[in-house]
């Protein structure tokens, strides 16, 4: 008996390790799995990865060889003599292009800094490479690149464009190489302070022809992505208030002030966009700029709502095929097909003649795409004088932009047809032709002929547009026309041409769209490219809400008067301020005159996403301020100028000082500083404008929490590094705090 009490629990023991070893190797098991699970996903990231550089690669390659891009183009399009140069130009990528934001108030010194630094002789060379593209391995091409320069001038202006600039050096150049790397670095510390935007250069063209200047109303139909947007905004920029931030530091001890129509006289520049993902891309690009002017809506650009006034400016970059950008975008090409083209004739058609009739009498407006089709462009243009009978003319701009290089619009095109997998484009002559072959493609997009085309002014009105081919400027492909609104004669009744509709086969709705081919709705859903197809409904984290007057909620009304005394705004009226969340909002933003009269013109059925720049909010936390707003970073550089009182000048050490984000005790300021003396002179605690004027006269202004013994920015840590790092390295090398 006691021979098997000993036995049994050592047969137990046996059995536990037996066990243990058993989940032991369970675990291995698991943890094997789980590291194979790992692998497996890491691997196919990387396999879907290289199957994107692989079908990039594969476009570039394929660019030339389109056999239906090249019947569609070649001698047609293109003229036959140029399309070597044409096809040429295809294979290489676009050059860096970007522009400097004129109303950014440190936008002019860095500019300058870049001018001073990165032009002189030598500034970009790149080292030669440490080994041959054969025998250096992985990275191999990345070495070899680092000794090629693309030009005699890797960094030049663009000379019809002022304060646009082109930089053509390949990106392991522009990322690896010293001096090429700390002008990499420059650029990226400049758009993170909004200072500038990347954009192609011919993309710049059409806001340059829309002649826009301070005060104007202007629409900008489909703005997305906003480029274009953020140019006419530029322009909105009232000089004044700018000129005004830029004053000398005794114009802020004095309380010399700007006058207040600068800023509120600003005009408008509406930029809409129906898409919802997209709607929220233009709204972060329009944020940056924080601009009293802008206001972003989503909208359907057929049906936007009463704005209160028609717009002196008009912009309709509509969308289309973009095959001009296929330097950019090299994919583009493996699906090409001509279909695209009359899939979207009907829709732009639409849009641009929405676009008219939002225009004031004697309005410009611009029609472009970045597509090379006729049937885009000049078919387009062709119908939209057509059916304003008079009410709209082509304005010749051959005067402007001398030194940009550009071809005339065509006057006779074909209308080709060839859909997926087809290896012959048939060239159609007439719509009957197009409905024997199952399309249904409207008679606009054929050249207008006989009695038609002699009232248009054929031969000789469509010289008018511009064409913009990638190897004549070395930039994309673009088409601009631009449209003057005839004072004496109304636009006739039916202007805008019904759509035709169509169901989406990804699409959860109805969408209008122009059908191209008959029966099958999806598969003439598939001939629009995606940015045709828009899906309206935001993305869930962007919450829509509506902006409401702040004189419209008593509570709200009487805190912002209160601001306005406080911090000396006697000027600027309370009927340009405006809340969100009907009114109860804790956030207060400045809107121009222009932008009011929108926002209150449809107020229940405006959905805006972005309106003027926010200048204030509740003031929760320090309760010994005898106001309850305070200021905000994002609207300081447009109140300073304005703001009689709680107005501090500093110099730029206090200013580095301040920007390491410490609060500064007066104490520790020297003696005889007008900064401190301006803040011991202030009879109450809350916020402050903290402005500094830099050696080259730029002004940096910044929001500050004044309290009892000491002042600390309010800014986010962010923008203050960046602010910090900016004037350190390049605004005031060498200064100190």
């Amino acid at each position: 008996a006691g021979d098997e009490a000993v036995a049994v629990p050592a047969a137990g023991k046996k059995a536990a390790k037996k066990a243990a070893k058993k989940d032991a190797k369970k675990e291995v098991k698991t943890s094997e799995d789980a590291a194979g699970d790992e692998a497996v996903a890491l691997a196919a990231a990387a396999a879907k990865k290289a199957a994107r550089t692989d079908a990039k690669k594969e476009g570039k390659a394929a660019r030339p060889d389109s056999i239906l891009f090249e019947q569609c183009y070649k001698g047609r399009v293109v003229p036959e003599s140029e399309w070597p140069d044409f096809v040429a130009s295809l294979r290489t990528d676009l050059p860096v292009t970007l522009r400097f934001a004129a109303a950014h108030p440190l936008a002019a010194a860095l500019e300058s800094y870049m001018e001073r630094t990165f032009m002189q002789p030598g500034a970009l060379d790149a080292p030669p490479p440490e080994a041959a593209p054969e025998d250096a391995g992985e990275g191999g091409a990345d070495k070899a690149a680092m000794a090629v320069v693309a030009s005699e001038k890797p960094l030049a202006r663009i000379p019809w464009l002022q304060n646009a600039w082109k930089l053509d050096l390949p990106k392991a150049v522009l990322r690896r190489a010293p001096g090429p790397k700390r002008l990499h670095n420059f650029l990226k510390t400049c758009t993170e302070l909004g200072a500038i935007s990347r954009q192609e250069a011919c993309s710049m063209v059409p806001a340059l022809l829309l002649d826009s200047r301070p005060g104007l109303r202007v629409l900008d139909v489909c703005a997305s992505p906003g480029m274009k947007t953020l140019q006419l905004l530029d322009v909105a920029a009232p000089s004044a208030a700018v000129a005004a931030t830029n004053a000398s530091a005794a114009s802020a001890a004095t309380g010399a002030l700007a006058d207040p129509s600068a800023v509120l006289g600003a005009g408008a520049v509406v930029s809409n966009e129906l898409d919802g993902r997209r709607c929220c891309m233009l709204a972060h690009h329009v944020l940056r700029t924080r601009n009293p002017a802008g206001l972003v809506l989503h909208h359907n650009a057929l049906s936007l709502p009463d704005l209160g006034h028609q717009f002196d400016r008009v912009l309709c970059d509509v969308p289309c095929s973009g095959d001009g950008t296929i330097r950019k975008a090299p994919q583009l090409l493996a699906g090409w097909r001509p279909n695209k083209s009359s899939a979207l004739h009907d829709l732009q058609l639409r849009i641009a003649c929405a676009g008219a009739e939002r225009l004031a009498e004697g309005g410009r407006m611009v029609y472009s795409t970045c597509a090379f089709s006729p049937i885009e462009n000049e078919a387009v243009v062709s119908a939209l004088l057509q059916r304003a009978d008079g009410a709209l003319e082509l304005v010749d701009c051959s005067g402007e932009l001398a030194s940009l290089p550009r071809r005339p619009g065509l006057e006779h095109w074909d209308v080709p047809a060839g859909a997926r997998q087809c290896k012959q484009a048939v060239f159609l002559q007439n719509p009957d032709e197009a409905a024997a072959r199952g399309l249904d493609i409207p008679a606009s997009a054929w050249p207008p002929k006989g009695e038609a085309a002699t009232q248009l002014g054929l031969p000789g009105v469509l010289q008018r547009c511009w064409r913009m081919y990638p190897h004549l400027g070395d930039s994309g492909g673009f088409f601009v026309a631009v449209l003057r609104r005839v004072g004496d004669k109304p636009l006739p009744d039916g202007f805008v041409p019904n759509p035709k509709v169509v169901v989406a086969a990804d699409s959860e709705q109805t969408q209008e769209m122009p059908a191209v081919g008959a029966g099958d709705a999806a598969e003439a859903a598939d001939d629009l490219p995606e940015d045709a197809v828009c899906k309206e409904k935001l993305p869930d984290s962007q919450k829509e809400a509506k902006f409401a007057a702040a004189k419209s909620n008593e509570r709200t009304s009487e805190l912002v008067e209160e601001a306005l005394v406080f911090y000396g705004l006697d000027g600027v009226p309370l009927d340009n301020f405006f809340v969100r969340n009907e009114g109860e909002g804790r956030n207060v933003y400045l809107v121009s005159d222009a932008v009011r009269d929108a926002l209150l013109a449809s107020p229940s059925s405006l959905r805006a996403l972005i309106g003027g720049v926010r200048v204030f909010d509740e003031n929760r936390f320090l309760k010994a301020s005898s106001c309850k707003m305070r200021l905000v970073q994002e609207g300081v550089n447009w109140l300073a100028p304005l703001m009689r009182r709680r107005r501090c000048p500093a110099s730029p050490s206090e200013m580095l000082w301040l920007l390491e984000g410490a609060k500064v005790s007066f104490a520790d300021l020297a003696a005889d500083s007008a900064f401190r003396a301006s803040l011991e002179g202030l009879e109450s605690q809350g916020s402050v404008a903290v402005v500094c004027d830099l050696p080259d006269g730029t002004r940096l202004c910044a929001a500050a929490e004044r309290g009892a013994r000491c002042v600390t920015l309010f800014v986010n840590q962010h923008e203050m590094r960046e602010l910090r790092q900016t004037m350190l390295e390049y605004l005031c090398p060498g200064q100190e705090r």
